[in-house]
């Protein structure tokens, strides 16, 4: 992995001092978006902040005082855009069970889309709320959340010199960012290259730039970039695996795959042969650079024993899928979801995303516990994206042979339109957002960097899937891609 040109003192240092009020040395990026709706506006705080500020699991009882003598919100607050913005938001950090956060959210909605429509004020604030409505805070990752903040204050007018002066350290400190990522993608578009996967296997995707943004999803920071590195690279080979079984071997000879990739060592490609013994080469090469390279870096190369394991669940599983498709199966939801577990990938992802970490982030605990199949956390986000894809894939999908969907799983064994089991399966989406708030809260022996990892997998697909899958069709991804990684911010 030669990552050597791109740009080491950058990367290692500790950038622009201060950049958080609250921290003594900031990297460059690590300027948030709620920093930045703290200095650059004038107003108190909107009425429900302090009802979650100290942490997602505030009592919810306290949005009762918001509410009229028969127990509806007060209508005084319809009206209120900052008021509602902030209610919006703080519904979204509920857990299972809290109604009235679920109330709320409706309340909040339902007035938000009634101000976008009758809307009189300037074309900053409505954009703001439209964005709002479709990616949440707390559902949002951090990039996206900053460049879009960044763009809403540049339209501010009347700002103080301070927040002038505040806007322009987040403009620099994105525009720095965002050169370094250049370079990376650049370095990683020569491996893709390198490859000629689009030439050796032309059935697959290929889907760099996609892929790099959704890594820089996980994570963006500069220090991370071995991270990022091995993450993309697996990424990368994933999406060629699964295309494999999804378009391309017949049952026979993913089978065959399948038991060779249980063993992980070069003795496979003795009884493998033409593009699956390609796939298979890729493969275990990965596995092995990725071990040199964490050697070379000085860091623990045991963190790979669980990927290799995860990796093998990985493979049965899609080989499970080919099963039923090659036979015609439509599972009934609950087996069709259980797979899911692992098809999302997540159940290798995240634990490989500890790789290039270091040591703070890739202990025993840490690797046990992301890996363990009852790890509630890792279960809500595998299913928020494996329920959200098929959603968004579903027509598209069922158009071509493939494993049946989530939605057509529901509706054959419920007896239901499309439309009504696309209603159940966002509430059950919604029911695995809940889980994940409530799991991200409880404490654990490692640092809050560990489970943020877990927490930012499941918001990529909130902004991947945002429009439709932004995967199979990358022109709903092209103008985001291009924000985050080809336009600087305007200074």
């Amino acid at each position: 992995m030669d990552d050597e040109e791109i740009a080491p003192a950058f990367r290692d240092s500790d950038g622009l001092d201060a950049a958080q009020p609250n921290s003594p040395s900031a990297t460059p990026g690590s300027l948030e978006p709620t920093d930045l709706d703290g200095a650059l506006t004038d107003s108190s705080p909107p009425p429900f902040a302090s009802e979650m500020e100290n942490s997602p699991s505030s009592s919810a009882e306290g949005f009762r005082r918001f509410k009229d003598d028969e127990g509806k919100f007060k209508e005084s607050l319809a009206s209120d855009e900052q008021g509602l913005l902030s209610l919006y938001e703080a519904a979204h950090v509920a857990f299972n069970g809290e109604d009235i956060l679920d109330e709320a959210m409706e309340f909040a909605t339902k007035n938000l889309e009634s101000i976008i429509l009758n809307h009189k004020g300037s074309s900053s604030s409505k954009k703001h709320v439209e964005f709002s409505l479709s990616l949440p805070v707390w559902k949002c990752v951090p990039r996206t959340l900053a460049r879009h903040s960044i763009d809403i204050y540049s339209q501010h007018e009347n700002a103080c010199h301070e927040q002038t002066v505040i806007l322009k350290l987040a403009k620099l400190d994105f525009n720095m960012v965002q050169k370094f990522h250049k370079q990376e993608l650049h370095q990683l578009s020569l491996w893709w290259a390198s490859l000629e996967t689009t030439t050796k296997f032309p059935y697959a995707k290929d889907r760099l730039a996609e892929s790099y943004f959704w890594i820089n999803a996980v994570y963006f920071e500069p220090v991370y970039q071995l991270g990022r590195i091995i993450l993309l690279k697996f990424g990368c080979v994933i999406t060629l695996l699964d295309d494999t079984y999804d378009n391309f071997g017949n049952y026979k000879e993913l089978e065959l795959l399948t038991e060779t990739i249980q063993r992980l060592d070069i003795s496979g490609l003795e009884i493998l042969s033409g593009t699956m013994k390609g796939v298979y080469q890729i493969i275990i090469n990965l596995f092995e650079d990725i071990e040199q390279e964490l050697t070379r870096s000085g860091l623990s190369t045991f963190g790979i024993d669980y990927c290799k394991e995860q990796f093998k669940k990985l493979c049965r599983s899609f080989l499970a899928e080919s099963r039923w498709r090659t036979k015609g199966e439509v599972p009934n939801l609950e087996d069709y979801l259980e797979d899911a577990h692992v098809t999302s990938s997540y159940f290798f992802h995240c634990p490989a995303s500890f790789l290039g970490m270091g040591a703070e982030v890739g202990t025993k605990e840490a690797y046990e516990w992301v890996t363990n199949e009852t790890n509630k956390m890792v279960i809500a986000a595998s299913l928020i994206c494996r329920i959200q894809n098929d959603i968004r894939s579903h027509m598209f999908e069922r158009n071509r042979k493939h494993v049946a969907s989530a939605v057509e799983c529901y509706m054959k064994e419920h007896d239901v339109s499309q439309e009504d089991a696309i209603v159940v399966l966002w509430e059950e989406i919604s029911k695995s957002w809940k889980t994940m708030i409530k799991e991200y809260e409880k404490p654990t022996p490692f640092p809050a960097i560990v489970t943020d990892r877990v927490l930012n997998f499941a918001r990529l697909i909130s902004v991947m899937y945002r429009k439709g899958d932004a995967f199979t069709h990358p022109h709903l991804l092209k103008e985001q891609i291009a924000s985050l990684f080809a336009n600087p911010v305007p200074l």
